[in-house]
């Protein structure tokens, strides 16, 4: 009986050593350190990598958790990073540039998407084979939206008017919508974005922008240069994680998907599959795919910021890229 009792005080007395230690584990880990990134638009297939990094692990290897926030447009998430609210912004390249020349203190730390995505939608019924069958069409356009600025300049990088097609507007919201309902002939729309959008509804065709030779930085992650300057360790170890994600993410869209839809259960499995894919073959434009995913191109930035320049309401000189990208968490040695 005795020895009964010694062997049970034994026990307890391991299993009190092993859960205080565990404690002792457990106090002795720091917690994650909360980060918020607010992305350019709704939730959708397209910010799939960062909603697969929260949920599989990524952030937390690198001691963070991230609340991944729907946006209203680039500028709105750039200003949220200007005023302390957001820790990055998930922004279109083009408007960021724009919103440097104009004074916002905030810089691109990595390319997202290095091939534009942008391009122009028609009903497959249409039959048109190039730009110029897109003449005298009418296009759902949101008048102050920077695509809306900007297709004009692709049409005339391939010898074609600017104002060949007869615009009708809506608000930001409406264009995909009205378009998809069959009130208008052609929607200038980010692909990876709507086309598993528009093809449930009104089976359509696209044609790239560049896939006419136009080129344009397409997203950007972003922060405040004061925060890049004040804790250059935290932005490595978010795009570190991030980056990480993206690479894994390509190879398994499926759960990629499968981890969005686990944040966002209103989403759809398969046109958040399909937006994600889509969005992957984006990655890297002609320039930079000899380069790290993440890297900015010189060139293509050199082509972008001119036509903002000319198109894009840009302002000031656009000699020194330094004010709106680095590259120093993505060298190229090339």
């Amino acid at each position: 009986m005795l020895r009964t009792i010694a062997r049970a005080l034994a026990t307890c007395a391991t299993l009190a050593t092993v859960i205080a230690s565990a404690e002792a584990v457990a106090q002795a880990k720091p917690p994650l350190k909360p980060i918020k990134l607010r992305t350019e638009w709704v939730h959708s297939g397209l910010y799939a990598p960062f909603y697969f990094a929260q949920q599989r692990g990524y952030y937390a290897k690198e001691g963070l958790t991230v609340e991944i926030l729907p946006g209203q447009g680039s500028n709105a998430t750039m200003d949220g990073v200007l005023r302390g609210d957001l820790d990055f912004g998930f922004v279109s390249c083009w408007g960021l540039a724009v919103g440097v020349s104009k004074g916002r203190d905030v810089v691109s730390i990595a390319t997202y998407t290095g091939q534009n995505g942008f391009g122009f939608f028609f009903p497959k019924s249409a039959n048109v084979k190039s730009l110029k069958d897109l003449a005298g069409k009418s296009i759902v356009v949101s008048p102050a939206s920077f695509d809306t600025q900007l297709f004009p300049s692709v049409l005339e990088s391939v010898g074609l008017p600017g104002d060949m097609m007869k615009r009708l507007n809506v608000d930001p919201a409406q264009k995909v919508p009205t378009y998809a309902r069959g009130q208008a002939d052609v929607v200038v729309s980010h692909v990876p974005y709507a086309n598993p959008i528009i093809q449930a509804q009104r089976p359509s065709d696209y044609i790239l922008w560049s896939s006419v030779g136009f080129v344009l930085p397409d997203y950007c992650l972003t922060t405040s240069r004061k925060k890049l300057k004040e804790d250059p360790k935290l932005v490595e170890s978010f795009l570190r994680a991030t980056y990480a994600a993206i690479a894994d993410a390509v190879k398994k869209p499926e759960d990629a998907a499968a981890a969005t839809l686990e944040l966002n259960p209103v989403l759809e499995l398969d046109k958040t599959l399909e937006q994600w894919k889509l969005t992957s073959t984006i990655l890297f434009s002609e320039d930079s795919k000899s380069c790290p995913l993440g890297w900015h191109s010189r060139s293509d930035w050199d082509k972008g910021l001119k036509t903002l320049k000319e198109f894009g309401g840009l302002e000031g000189p656009i000699d020194d890229h330094s004010k709106f990208y680095t590259n120093q968490f993505f060298p190229c040695s090339r």
